[in-house]
């Protein structure tokens, strides 16, 4: 995420139709679809050509490249497999460029500050893909990548579904030139390797084979398909024909008859009157079209899916508009809920805004909690709350130690006690320390949408944070007392020492152990009460110095550090 970008333009150029949406980073706004001033058109065909006038050498795009008069190298469903090797650069990119140059023209400002989230095929190789974004970085703003059908499944989250089906969702995004399926789990979202086909584009090659060969008497539409852009004209009237079959709405070609370039007008008098006696469905559904392979394809994501069968299908892409889609998703997978996103035209680019407003979410939370954690404030409390912890150990070790040196226990039994003693100054450490960032965190995931309560701040210290302070202590008192008449008795400090190694899992010696045991005993030390005050008294003037408590501060922050870090995951676990 560039640290200059304001606004997120999310660019889904589909072999169809494409649509542009934009909206502010930090969500102030709702996202918008871009409707182009001249026709309107929010859902833009995928279709280009050149414009008539050589002055203008503009090219034309959607609606206006159909209508245009002598309008010259017409061209659609041109969105393909970019060749890693080439450096021609794809007509997707041209036609991408052209609508973004529209865009800027009316919205400066989102442009100047703006950067492009586009969409691309699942199905495609990362290969295909870095071919892709490198022709895109003729657009002119930063543009990162991402796949189409994990993009309508980031808008599906978005819309708000039951938990319990987000665990597990299969989101089949049935496009023009491909089908991409993206499965999440634990909220988790993964791109199965299959589909790349079937795509509608299959639906309509098909019908236009038909055309030809039921009309190919027909003079005058031979030499309109024999024209330039005649085919591609041809394959968009039939999708246009099949949409109109599927969804029960019409694009009213027929008023083309008036306003396309007079070379097409037979392919609208002839063909489309013919499409019209057509019952498509029945085709698409008969043995051998487009249903038996979608139903393939079904079948093999169930097969890698195993007994795991998602709770919930999601159906998106224009061709999530033709009921068999629905009907073979339900006879494939009788167990999941299906259902088909309410306005799958703008499902992918509501998604690509979404993913690049979630990414900057997750930067502004990682910054927030880092603020939070190196604020002085913080720092102070984590060193106090140490400190007193440290001081409640020193107490109660020095009371276990003098116990057990008074029953003549043994460097395992003192280890248990000391043990205890650290338990208890780890436990009361965590428990207010928690207390007191909790709350704070919690304000933190509640600002970005990160669940909370699905894992709530818990600090689990290590336990060498303090028995490594016991050892230094014990080393700085066995040298200070080689000086002074009261010098602590060798056994004793051997003995202790013996314990914390053995806490710390470095001791192996049971020999270590008894000989120490056996010198306490001998020295008369198990009788004598001054000498055990001593020891406590030690152990309780211990000092801690600044450097202590500066890496018990920093184990703490790192920890916090990580269980965030989480938090930051778990939002980034949706994204591409």
């Amino acid at each position: 995420m560039t640290a200059e970008a304001r606004y997120v333009i999310g660019l889904d150029i589909g072999d169809g139709e494409s649509c542009l949406g934009w909206a502010p980073l930090d969500r102030s706004e709702p996202t918008r679809i871009y409707a182009r001033p001249r026709s309107g058109e929010r859902s833009i065909v995928t279709a280009m050509a050149q414009s008539p006038s050589d002055a203008e050498r503009r090219r034309l795009i959607g609606d206006e490249a159909v209508t245009s008069r002598g309008a010259t190298h017409f061209s659609v469903s041109f969105k393909a497999v970019p060749d890693a090797l080439s450096l021609e650069t794809p007509a997707a990119v041209i036609f991408a460029q052209s609508l973004l140059t529209e865009f800027r023209e009316h919205h400066p400002e989102v442009f100047q500050d703006g950067m492009a989230f586009v969409g691309h095929p699942t199905g495609w190789s990362p290969e295909a893909v870095a071919a892709y974004d490198r022709h895109l970085g003729l657009l002119g703003l930063p543009v990162r990548l991402m796949p189409e059908s994990q993009s309508a499944l980031l808008h599906v989250r978005d819309e708000g579904r039951d938990e319990k089906q987000l665990e597990r969702v299969l989101v089949v995004d049935i496009g023009s030139s491909t089908t991409d399926f993206t499965i999440v789990e634990d909220h988790s979202p993964r791109n199965l390797p299959v589909g790349g086909t079937p795509g509608c584009r299959q639906i309509d090659e098909q019908l236009a084979g038909m055309v030809r060969a039921a009309l190919h008497h027909d003079a005058a539409l031979t030499e309109a398909l024999a024209a330039d852009g005649g085919p591609e004209f041809l394959l968009l009237a039939c999708r246009w024909a099949r949409e109109a079959q599927f969804s029960g709405s019409s694009r009213r070609i027929m008023d083309l008859c008036v306003s396309c370039e007079e070379r097409f007008r037979p392919i609208v008098a002839t063909a489309w009157t013919w499409l019209q006696g057509l019952e498509i469905p029945q085709m698409v559904a008969a043995p051998g079209g487009w249903g038996e392979d979608f139903r393939a394809v079904l079948t093999e994501v169930a097969d890698l899916l195993g007994d795991r069968r998602p709770y919930l299908i999601v159906l998106t892409g224009g061709g999530s508009r033709m009921d068999l889609a629905d009907r073979l998703c339900r006879e494939v997978f009788p167990t999941s809920v299906v259902e088909q996103d309410e306005d799958p035209a703008f499902a992918v680019v509501r998604g690509l805004v979404s993913n690049a407003q979630h990414r900057a979410n997750v930067g502004r939370f990682r910054r927030d909690v880092t603020e939070l954690i190196r604020a002085p404030e913080t720092e102070k409390k984590v060193r106090s709350e140490a400190a007193v912890a440290l001081d409640n150990m020193k107490d109660k070790v020095a009371a276990q130690v003098a116990q057990v040196l008074k029953a003549g226990g043994s460097a395992a039994s003192l280890a248990k006690h000391i043990e205890f003693g650290v338990f208890e100054a780890k436990r009361a450490l965590e428990e207010s320390l928690t207390y007191y960032l909790s709350m704070r965190v919690e304000r933190i995931c509640r600002r970005y949408g990160v669940s909370y309560r699905r894992k709530p701040l818990k600090l689990t210290l290590l336990p060498s944070v303090f028995t490594d302070q016991l050892g230094r202590i014990l080393e700085r008192a066995g040298k200070a007392e080689r000086f002074t008449q009261h010098s602590m008795p060798a056994a004793a400090h051997d003995l202790l020492k013996l314990a914390l190694d053995r806490l710390k899992g470095k001791f192996a010696s049971t020999v270590g152990i008894a000989s120490a045991i056996g010198a306490v005993a001998s020295s008369g030390l198990v009788a004598d009460r001054a000498a055990r005050k001593w020891i406590q008294r030690k152990l309780r003037l211990g000092e801690y110095s600044p450097d202590e408590l500066d890496k018990i501060t920093a184990e703490v922050m790192a920890m916090i550090t990580e269980q965030t870090n989480d938090g930051a995951r778990e939002l980034e676990r949706w994204l591409a």
